[in-house]
């Protein structure tokens, strides 16, 4: 038995950079959103039949195989929101979804406990629906990648909430420093991407980011990469209006800045 992660995300090479410099940054592969942020969500694509974990086999195979201190962050993260962090257990191509909140046990382990389970997409999907009042997903230009679970929801017009690029905690305080939002150009170079370009179709991708961002009070980063350059802009958000993004400040970081760059915020702890 296995529990696989499966995102269609493409990841970024700016967390390997930050990664082989000592620096996470945990992200949150779904959150819905109403007038407040109302989940975070995780899921993972079990190898056998959904029900045949138990859940403190699903603890533990979480805790020897991925990455703890990230799961724990999460945990702190959702409480800072005062929102579940649910896990979504599902198998390729089966009708058959497992819903599970995800807690701290002793404050270095995780504790998973059953909340529903659902023999039908059309059930998962209703139960999200009313769980999202903003569809929170970032417009998918690659083909053939998503998955079954994508693939299903999406039918019955209830996508799988958007995710969270990343976020940064206080380690002392335990408070949220920042989130960030990663936005991978393909047509024009860094330096030149102007992300209002496509504001009209992207207003719900940014809408709720926003909502989430005024609820924890903290910065939101957006990135702007691409997979054949080595540099990023950093957008600081100060506010979105009718006309698109306003920015508060921006700066272009060559590959050798960033890390010294996100390391201000573990200073900054």
């Amino acid at each position: 038995m296995a529990l696989i992660k499966e995102t269609p995300e493409a990841k970024s090479w700016v967390y390997d950079t930050l990664l082989k410099a000592g620096i996470r940054l945990p992200a949150v592969e779904g959150y819905s959103v109403k007038e407040k942020v109302t989940a975070l969500f995780e899921r993972l694509k079990s190898t056998v039949g959904v029900q045949k974990w138990s859940a403190e086999e699903i603890s533990k195979w979480v805790e020897e195989h991925q990455n703890i201190a990230d799961w724990l962050d999460r945990i702190v993260f959702a409480a800072t929101l005062e929102v579940p962090l649910y896990l979504v257990l599902w198998q390729d191509q089966k009708e058959e979804f497992r819903i599970l909140s995800v807690a701290t046990a002793k404050g270095k382990h995780i504790e998973v406990e059953d909340e529903e389970l659902f023999s039908s997409c059309k059930d998962l999907a209703s139960w999200m629906s009313d769980l999202k009042g903003i569809q929170v997903s970032k417009r998918f230009i690659e083909g053939g990648r998503l998955s079954s679970i994508d693939e299903c929801l999406r039918v019955y017009r209830v996508p799988w909430p958007g995710n969270l690029d990343g976020f940064l905690l206080n380690q002392q305080t335990q408070g949220v420093n920042a989130i960030f939002e990663f936005s991978r150009t393909r047509k024009f170079p860094v330096k030149t991407h102007n992300l209002n370009l496509y504001f009209s179709q992207d207003v719900n991708r940014w809408k709720p980011i926003d909502i989430m961002r005024k609820q924890l009070n903290v910065p939101l980063y957006i990135l702007i990469w691409s997979s054949d350059e080595s540099l990023v802009k950093i957008h600081c958000l100060r506010k979105i209006t009718e006309k698109g993004l306003d920015f508060e400040e921006t700066e272009i970081l060559e590959e050798k800045q960033i890390v010294p760059w996100f390391k201000r915020f573990q200073e900054e702890s």
